[in-house]
């Protein structure tokens, strides 16, 4: 595992340590969070397939479109057996 200095510039190094003081929390504290939340929406907005049918879906519901939801979701399990 690298060490937290090839993981974080620097630069930033002063800027974590000032919020982590404001908010009376460790700076790891502070990074660990951050870190969490990234990689928590990193799923929620991914761009794989799955996602693109979903947002498609969504789309079409805004143009008053709507779909089959139970064929649809039929489509979307049966892809993700596969």
């Amino acid at each position: 595992m690298k060490s937290p200095s090839d993981l974080i510039s620097a630069e930033l190094v002063p800027a974590i340590e000032n919020a982590a003081a404001e908010e009376r929390r460790s700076p790891r504290e502070l990074v660990d969070e951050a870190i969490g939340r990234y990689l928590a929406e990193r799923l929620l907005f991914r761009k794989d397939e799955v996602h693109s049918k979903i947002a498609r879906g969504l789309a079409s519901l805004a143009q008053g479109q709507g779909l089959d939801g139970e064929a649809e979701m039929a489509e979307l399990l049966a892809e993700l057996d596969r």
